[in-house]
């Protein structure tokens, strides 16, 4: 599903990396500021001692209508295990559903000129972009391309799409979350069903792709999985998450630990069911998760809470209660697992504090004042 973010934060966040990355080209902001919608996958590469690659796209045919300004939300990943970071790299659409990647210092070369590009994902080498392709949001396809270049190829058809099992009153299936396996060339995906009306419904699978052959593989059938998926830092691991429930998985599908988290279905006054987030430790050995109030609205009064699993499966633990007003992404953990940033509404003029809180429960400090609306780490 495609990702999004307020345009403001996206362009300051692409400001700070232009900021911090030595020999960085300086970002056109007026170009960033008049794009409409766009979205932005980035990884730090790291080499040994080896200076960046210039990653050169295929000539595409001129066009009127390309622009290559970043304008989006970004995801950023330091390639394990060690080395210096010596570049980074950029996919990102523009607004007319195009795909291109930006190598530190050089020109944004141009990937897939075809308009039609709903989401994607960058490979942890920044050697490959995964991404899905739609013709009016129907028709959909899923495809890899090469940083470098070249012609892209394709992983599933409309046609297999449409072949796929899906309930008798729903439209069509489609590509769901899209991403890689940490520190692999293999590409992941998942599906769901859509509906001439409103609504969605997840498959709960889970498919691997080969980077290299681009073959499909099942790894989880449909039912056997969650509504989203969260690798391990190793890719040795995964948190299987539905509305009630977070389960615990090896990589190649073996020793589920079912239900290591339940909880009560939360009410979003959304057509979209609530998925938790859970956040890994470093080592892969547990997690940390925010699992909201069932009615934040009607029972403002109940708290939210954050609970830590442990990855070998046994009995999570609530560490922390905290009062979250409102809708929307409003609270987040830290990378480390330490602290928890979260917004409480203090007036009925949409001003909102910020809180950054330890998960120890020493400390819960306002840092911020004012209009806020996105909070993450």
């Amino acid at each position: 599903m495609k990702k999004s973010m307020i345009l403001s934060a996206a362009t300051g966040f692409l400001l700070l990396l232009a900021a911090c990355t030595p020999g960085a080209a300086p970002l056109d902001t007026n170009n960033m500021n008049t794009a409409i919608a766009a979205t932005v996958d980035a990884a730090l590469v790291a080499t040994l001692a080896v200076p960046p690659k210039v990653f050169v796209a295929a000539t595409p045919e001129p066009s009127d209508t390309a622009t290559a300004a970043p304008t989006a939300a970004t995801d950023v990943t330091t390639q394990a295990p060690v080395g210096v970071v010596t570049g980074l790299k950029v996919a990102y659409t523009d607004g007319q559903g195009n795909l291109w990647l930006l190598q530190d210092g050089e020109t944004p070369q141009q990937l897939v000129d075809t308009k039609d590009v709903v989401d994607f994902a960058l490979s942890p080498d920044g050697s490959q972009v995964f991404y899905s392709r739609a013709l009016n949001y129907r028709d959909f396809s899923l495809w890899l391309v090469d940083g470098q270049g070249g012609s892209p190829r394709r992983v599933m058809s409309p046609d297999e799409f449409e072949a796929m099992p899906r309930p008798a009153q729903a439209s069509g299936t489609a590509p769901a979350q899209l991403t890689w396996v940490p520190g692999s060339t293999t590409a992941v995906f998942t599906t769901y069903h859509f509906f001439d009306g409103p609504g969605s419904d997840m498959s709960k699978d889970l498919y691997l792709v080969n980077g290299a052959s681009g073959a499909v593989s099942t790894l989880l059938q449909a039912g056997q999985g969650g509504g989203m998926y969260f690798y391990s830092p190793d890719g040795n691991q995964i948190a299987l998450v539905n509305p009630n429930q977070i389960d615990l998985i090896d990589s190649d599908g073996s020793n589920r630990r079912a239900a290591v988290l339940r909880y009560e279905d939360v009410l979003m006054y959304t057509e979209a069911p609530f998925y938790a987030q859970p956040v890994w430790s470093a080592d892969g050995t547990k997690l940390r998760v925010i699992i909201l109030a069932a009615d934040r609205m009607g029972k403002p009064e109940d708290p939210s809470s954050v609970w830590e699993i442990p990855a070998a499966g046994g009995a999570a633990t609530k560490l922390l209660d905290f009062h979250l007003n409102g809708l929307g992404p409003g609270a987040a953990i830290s990378p480390d697992l330490q602290r928890l940033a979260y917004f409480q509404n203090v007036t009925t003029g949409g001003q909102q504090d910020l809180h950054i809180a330890t998960l120890d429960g020493g400390a819960d400090q306002v840092y911020a004042s004012g209009s806020l609306n996105w909070v993450t780490w």
